[in-house]
C-alpha cells in the first residue's frame, strides 16, 4: 500500500481538515503525520512514497533567534523532501501567513520554494489563481480540489448555550468563534454590530476564542463595555460542545482580513450546519458566489470602509430575517457544501496522491 507522509501531522482535535482527508483515503493508502513518526514511527521519515505538505510556510516565533530557528527548520525540512526525490504535494490554504508579526520575508521565501519544488499544488478554491498571480507560471501542475464538509465531525450536545450565557429564546445569535487574532478584525466586528443598532432588534453577538494578545483582548473589552447585547468568552468552544454553538446561532460571522485570507474552515462549519455567515469576499467566497446564494458578503479597502460593509450587512441580515430571505440563504449553504463532500469528492482526493 503506498505511503503518505503529511505535514504537519494527519489529524488533530482542533482541525478536523487533514483527519477528515486521512478518513477519505484511507482504504488506499498508508498516512502517517511528521509529528507522529517524529514521537514514534521514525521509519515512516524514511520510508514515505509521498508528502504532502500543509503550512509548511507558516514561520513564526516570539523572537527572531526563534524565527530564525523556525525557518531553518522547516526550510531543511522542505530540502529533505525535495533530495529524497519522491512526490511532493503542497496544499495552499492562505495568500499570505496571517497574524504574524516576525518571519514574513522567510514565509515568502517559503512559498516561493515550495511553487517551484512542489510535484502537485493542491488548490482549494479557483479564486487562488486571481489572489497568487505567480501560480499561473505553475498552472500545469496545480489541482482544485474543494474543501470538505463538517457534517459528521462534531457529535450530537446537550449543552444550552442560552442558559450559558443568558440570552433570552427571543434573541437572534450571530456568532464569531476561533482564534481571536488581530487579522481577524473583531474590533472593527463589534464595532459595527454596535452601530447597527440591530442588538435593539433582539439580535446578540457572541464571540468565542482564545486571545492570547492581552492589548488586543483588552481593546475589544473596552469597546464592548457597556453593550448587553455583545457577549465576549476568551476560551476555545470544546469540540463536544461545537454542534451545540453551531445549531443555536442563527448566523455565523467571520470579518477577516482579505489581504492574507484564501480559504475559511469556519465557512464550511456553517454550510455543514445549514447556517449562511457574514464574510468578505475572500477567495473561497467567490467560489461560492459563482454558483449560489449562500453567504453575506461584501468588499472594503480600510478599516472606516470595512465597518461600513458590516454596518450594513447587519441591516441587510435584519431585513433577510424578518421576510424569509435567510432561510433561502441557509438552504443554498448546505445544498452547496453537501454536493462537495468528502464522500462525493473521494476519487478526486485518491486521485491527488496517485502519480
Amino acid at each position: 500500500m503506498i505511503r503518505i507522509l503529511v505535514f504537519p501531522q494527519k489529524e488533530t482535535p482542533q482541525n478536523s481538515y487533514l483527519g477528515n482527508i486521512t478518513s477519505v483515503i484511507s482504504d488506499e493508502y498508508t498516512v502517517v503525520g511528521v509529528n507522529e513518526a517524529i514521537k514514534r514511527k521514525w521509519g515512516s521519515l524514511f520510508f514515505y512514497d509521498v508528502v504532502h505538505l500543509n503550512w509548511l510556510e507558516n514561520i513564526r516565533g516570539k523572537s527572531r533567534i526563534k524565527v530564525w530557528m523556525n525557518f531553518i527548520f522547516r526550510f531543511a525540512t522542505l530540502i529533505y523532501f525535495r533530495l529524497r526525490g519522491k512526490p511532493i504535494i503542497w496544499t495552499i490554504h492562505n495568500k499570505e501567513v496571517h497574524g504574524q508579526e516576525l518571519g514574513k520575508s522567510f514565509s515568502r521565501i517559503m512559498m516561493r520554494s515550495l511553487l517551484k519544488w512542489s510535484t502537485r499544488i493542491h488548490i482549494l478554491c479557483d479564486a487562488t489563481f486571481d489572489e497568487i498571480p505567480a501560480l499561473e507560471k505553475y498552472r500545469n501542475k496545480v489541482v482544485c480540489i474543494p474543501h470538505g464538509d463538517y457534517i459528521q465531525n462534531y457529535p450530537k450536545s446537550d449543552l444550552n448555550i442560552r442558559e450559558k450565557y443568558g440570552i433570552a429564546e427571543s434573541k437572534k445569535i450571530v456568532l464569531f468563534c476561533g482564534k481571536i487574532d488581530p487579522y481577524k478584525n473583531i474590533d472593527v466586528l463589534v464595532r459595527a454590530f454596535e452601530q447597527s443598532n440591530i442588538g435593539q432588534s433582539d439580535f446578540v453577538l457572541l464571540v468565542c476564542g482564545s486571545c492570547r494578545d492581552l492589548s488586543y483582548r483588552n481593546k475589544i473589552e473596552q469597546a464592548t463595555q457597556g453593550n448587553e447585547n455583545i457577549i465576549l468568552d476568551f476560551n476555545f468552544i470544546p469540540v463536544d460542545q461545537m454542534e451545540a454553538y453551531l445549531t443555536q446561532s442563527l448566523l455565523l460571522v467571520a470579518p477577516y482580513d482579505k489581504r492574507c485570507t484564501l480559504n475559511s474552515g469556519t465557512l464550511w462549519m456553517a454550510f455543514s450546519y445549514g447556517k449562511t455567515m457574514i464574510c468578505p469576499e475572500i477567495g473561497c467566497i467567490r467560489d461560492v458566489l459563482k454558483s449560489t446564494d449562500a453567504v453575506y458578503s461584501y468588499d472594503y479597502d480600510s478599516a472606516q470602509s470595512h465597518e461600513d460593509s458590516l454596518i450594513s450587512v447587519f441591516k441587510q441580515v435584519k431585513e433577510d430575517f424578518a421576510d424569509g430571505k435567510l432561510r433561502i440563504k441557509e438552504q443554498n449553504a448546505f445544498d452547496y457544501i453537501e454536493k462537495r463532500s468528502w464522500k462525493n469528492y473521494k476519487k478526486s482526493w485518491i486521485s491527488l496522491y496517485h502519480f
